[in-house]
């Protein structure tokens, strides 16, 4: 955990990998309850084992967050804006199998909120 949270003071972006059942999961949320009050906006922990379809990725974390969809905007533009003043911990979990939505929705979340340095993303990888 020491150097996870180390590793967090040098990037936006995290992904834990290994074998399933390692201990990715309980130790992605391990270090979120340790750092709960580093994070103004708290740390979100969402977990995407049950989706089928990756299209529902950004609508579950949006779910998650509490951030609505707007008419006529795509929920991924709606989240980013949402997301671009809080300082919080996202952490996506058991995206394996809808890695690639996980990957774009990180990337923009990281490319466009710069400007917040306490806001990280932890995803986990088989």
């Amino acid at each position: 955990m020491k150097e996870i949270k180390r590793l967090l003071s040098t990037t936006h972006l995290l992904t834990l990998a290994g074998p399933g059942g390692v201990g990715k999961t309980r130790l992605a949320l391990r270090l979120g309850d340790s750092l709960v009050d580093s994070y103004v906006d708290g740390v979100w922990p969402v977990e995407l084992a049950p989706l089928a379809d990756a299209a529902l990725v950004a609508q579950t974390v949006g779910h998650v967050l509490g951030v609505r969809e707007r008419p006529g905007e795509p929920i991924v533009e709606t989240l980013v804006a949402a997301l671009q003043h809080r300082r919080l911990l996202l952490i996506l979990d058991n995206c394996e199998h809808v890695l690639a939505m996980c990957i774009e929705l990180a990337a923009r979340v990281v490319g466009r909120c710069q400007q917040v340095r306490d806001r990280h993303v932890i995803t986990d990888a088989f």
